[in-house]
């Protein structure tokens, strides 16, 4: 199994772990599950960042929604 990486402290791990593992395949899926696990886990924590930034977009406003009009500067019609 080939693997083509940029940073190569990480190659080097990836050979590693794929040289030292008894089945290829099985090394293979062991990064495959590990990569899976951490983009979900980054997803979660972006998703978070969100909430929390409309959050205190909207203690900030001093109301629950926001609308259209706040997004918009009513002078030029810009967003704003």
């Amino acid at each position: 199994m080939s693997v083509d990486l940029e940073h190569e402290p990480l190659h080097d791990l990836a050979r590693r772990v794929i040289r030292l593992a008894e089945e290829t395949q099985h090394a293979a899926q062991v990064l495959e599950r590990r990569l899976d696990a951490l983009e979900r886990r980054e997803a979660a924590g972006r998703a978070e960042r969100i909430l929390s930034i409309a959050a205190d977009m909207r203690t900030h406003l001093g109301r629950d929604r926001l609308s259209v009009e706040d997004l918009y500067d009513p002078d030029t019609g810009l967003p704003a």
